[in-house]
């Protein structure tokens, strides 16, 4: 929606920049609903069995997260423009007075029709794209039942020690946090190619920062804290023709790993996706391969791998979403198999506002030298409403 006297109205102290800009978007998205989970955690040597069991009404962003954008572009003349993205992460559940918000996006570019683009700030990935576009739930916030990524586990980073090792009595995320985290990444300057050939486009960027890391407090725990990247790539490459879609993306840094101060861990992501538009179905499949360093001592490497497949098919004003994925994570000392199934519908009343119901069902067992065939399985269910502006 191009509205510039609304967009110059609501960016306040920005308006004298604004003006000079030949439009202006303002953007947003709310989500709002009711999430439920239940997981079981399982230690099979002395089957105990711990349950948890979590309610939110309310909650935030189960299906796509909220966000406040402005968009803006200048045409320079002989095929050359100007813009820039301003996004932010309303949490709408924050309870003191006011709304926390965070930076989604923040970028300027500078573009040419022949030459290719410029882009400069807090960008997505090459990796989350991949993910994004190439998934039936896309970047939802709904994760139970989903192995990418963040995806279900029995196991955890033991810091002190620098392994990976399995956990009895939690369900932990699947990966190791750190700034970017494969999704969004600052500071970072990237360079886009017009069409190489018909359809085929790629892209490189750069990134470094030379801040270290001064919260990591907490290191014989196994909570990572603090951590942030010093210098990495993101390159990707995308193809689409007719009803065919695929994109290939590739990020490595270095980090800390929440492992003190110093960036000597390095990490690495690849991620490929396609998709296939046969009208009365659409079809998508995604491949995720990360590599971690938990610390720099030998045989640290954590890997982990999935894949997921899935379809969306529209019915009338309603579209049913199916994924099934399957992955590993895999140590010197643990391997975790995973797998999950999600289900979703959405019913569209209108191009701006509709409704929606998921349900996901994911489990995950490890086993090791410590803890034999350790598991954890999740169920969830969510609903809510979504309203883009």
């Amino acid at each position: 929606m191009k509205k510039s006297l609304l967009a110059l109205a609501a960016m306040g102290a920005f308006a004298g920049a604004a003006q000079a800009q030949s439009s202006v978007t303002v953007y947003g998205l709310i989500d709002m609903g009711l999430q439920s989970i239940s997981t079981d955690t399982t230690t099979r040597a002395s089957q105990l069995v711990t349950n948890v069991s979590v309610t939110d009404t309310g909650s935030n962003g189960r299906m796509s997260g909220s966000r406040l954008g402005f968009r803006g572009v200048e045409d320079l003349g002989g095929g050359t423009s100007a813009g820039f993205v301003l996004e932010l992460g309303p949490d709408f559940t924050e309870q003191q007075n006011g709304i926390n918000t965070g930076t989604r996006l923040g970028f300027l570019s500078l573009s040419n029709k022949e030459v290719g683009g410029l882009h400069v700030g807090r960008q997505v990935s090459t990796t989350k794209l991949v993910n994004d576009v190439y998934t039936a739930f896309g970047n939802a916030n709904f994760v139970t039942g989903s192995v990418t990524g963040a995806g279900l586990s029995t196991t955890t980073v033991n810091q002190a020690a620098g392994t990976y090792v399995a956990t009895s009595n939690a369900a932990t995320q699947g990966g190791i946090g750190n700034a970017n985290t494969g999704e969004r990444i600052s500071n970072l300057i990237r360079y886009t190619t017009p069409d190489l050939i018909p359809g085929l486009s790629a892209s490189v960027g750069v990134y470094k920062n030379t801040s270290t890391s001064t919260a990591a407090t907490s290191i014989a725990s196994s909570i990572i804290v603090g951590d942030i990247n010093g210098e990495g790539t993101d390159i990707g490459a995308r193809f689409t023709r007719g009803a065919f879609d695929a994109a290939v993306g590739y990020t490595v840094y270095n980090t800390t790993n929440g492992l003190g101060t110093d960036m000597n861990n390095k990490n690495s992501i690849m991620s490929l996706g396609a998709s296939y538009d046969a009208k009365v179905v659409k079809a998508f499949v995604a491949y995720n391969k990360r590599t971690y360093e938990v610390s720099t001592t030998a045989n640290s490497e954590v890997r982990f791998t999935d894949i997921t497949i899935g379809i969306n098919a529209p019915l009338g004003n309603a579209n049913l979403l199916l994924a099934y994925g399957s992955g590993n994570d895999d140590s010197a000392t643990i391997k975790t198999d995973k797998r999950g199934i999600q289900v979703g519908a959405v019913y569209n009343f209108s191009k701006r506002t509709n409704i929606y119901a998921v349900y996901g069902n994911g489990n995950a067992e490890s086993s090791s030298a410590t803890i034999t065939n350790s598991k954890v399985t999740a169920t969830g269910t969510a609903v809510g409403v979504r309203h883009s502006f």
